[in-house]
């Protein structure tokens, strides 16, 4: 599965993983992808919305029903 998280600051970052992983390692792909970007960024204080709703670190991506190739 295929997504785009975009950040009004930082941009738009393309993430490939299953849908099967829980939504903070999710976050923690999001900021191990932007490198030096994401340093000083903590899982806890990141916050994702999909489809009108916050992701909840305690659940799956596939809680959610998100499509392949939608924006985070």
């Amino acid at each position: 599965m295929k997504l785009k998280v975009r950040h009004a600051a930082k941009g738009d970052v393309l993430l490939e993983f299953s849908n099967l992983i829980q939504v903070d390692a999710f976050k923690q792909m999001y900021i191990d992808k932007l490198g030096a970007n994401g340093e000083g960024i903590k899982v806890s204080a990141l916050r994702m919305f999909a489809m009108g709703k916050e992701l909840k670190d305690e659940l799956f991506i596939y809680s959610y029903d998100i499509i392949d190739e939608s924006t985070v």
